[in-house]
């Protein structure tokens, strides 16, 4: 891995254990992450829906473990969250594959700018339906 990928490693890992900090939370019932009580200051403004709108629902169901209401809440949290799933696991296994010393040496899933545009691209087509539904 290079330092870009080995970054992008750790901050996933970090975003990881504390989404697993808040389900165990949510799952006792300590904290409701729908209780957080922030406007969205966009739809506050302009009256529609912002690009970011459903997100925070969409992290609830994904918690909640339900992947078909957290992807129609907004497509692009479980897409991410997949992506970052891919790259922790394959990254994690090949450091551990390389670090053995055995003679299968697998190639690092290195970050792209394009995982980026993907998503993005999913935030505004997911943007766009709504306002028009809405």
């Amino acid at each position: 891995m290079n330092s870009t990928d080995r970054f992008f490693y750790w901050i996933g890992w970090g975003l990881t254990m504390a989404f697993l900090v808040l389900v165990v939370l949510e799952f006792y019932g300590i904290f409701a992450l729908t209780d957080l009580g922030i406007p969205c200051a966009f739809r506050t403004a302009t009256g529609h829906y912002c690009p970011g709108c459903g997100g925070t629902h969409a992290v609830c169901s994904l918690a909640r473990g339900q992947l078909a209401k957290s992807f129609c809440e907004h497509a692009a949290v479980p897409c991410a969250a997949c992506l970052l799933f891919v790259f922790l696991f394959w990254n994690t296994l090949i450091s551990f594959c390389n670090r053995r010393k055995s003679s299968v040496k697998l190639p690092a899933l290195h970050f792209h700018t394009a995982y980026l545009y993907w998503i993005l691209f999913v935030i505004l087509i997911q943007w766009i339906i709504k306002l028009i539904l809405a």
